[in-house]
């Protein structure tokens, strides 16, 4: 996987806003300002997901991308007393779409929204309607992640949880 990097990347032209070299984004890291690093299988490779961080205000993001350029799966992250913690996980699904990245319309989202003490509330919205329910109790330890070192996002990015 070659990871490249900048400061935020633009959903609209599916292209890195204000590049930076590894050592400016590790400088970013560092000091906890925004910074996304932008994963690529190949050098000509277009982006399977992203990590955006910004450890000066306790926020991280696992973004996986569709061959389209699409968001199709986000995690985030808060930072909780020197770990972070999955607060959020939500899957996007377009259909039959061959719409580019930020002009296509997901015609089904499913959301998880976790609290530290095991309430989840799971949320669908589809065309037709929308439903939610709130369970109480869920183990939620699998979601505390540490915060990782610059460039080892492993623990952030497993797709399956």
């Amino acid at each position: 996987m070659i990871w490249t990097y900048c400061e935020q990347w633009n959903n609209l032209t599916e292209t890195p806003m204000n590049p930076t070299t590894p050592e400016q984004a590790q400088a970013r890291h560092t000091s906890g300002e925004l910074y996304t690093a932008v994963a690529s299988p190949g050098e000509q490779s277009a982006p399977t997901l992203r990590v955006e961080m910004r450890l000066e205000t306790g926020y991280a993001s696992a973004i996986f991308i569709d061959e389209f350029g699409r968001d199709t799966l986000d995690y985030t992250f808060t930072l909780i007393t020197g770990s972070f913690f999955l607060e959020t996980a939500a899957a996007y699904g377009y259909g039959t779409s061959q719409a580019r990245g930020w002009y296509a319309d997901a015609d089904r989202t499913e959301t998880y929204e976790f609290t530290t003490d095991g309430v989840v509330q799971r949320a669908v919205e589809e065309e037709g309607g929308e439903s939610k329910e709130i369970r109480h109790g869920v183990d939620v330890s699998s979601n505390w992640e540490p915060i990782p070192a610059f460039g080892a996002y492993a623990s952030l990015i497993r797709r399956e949880r």
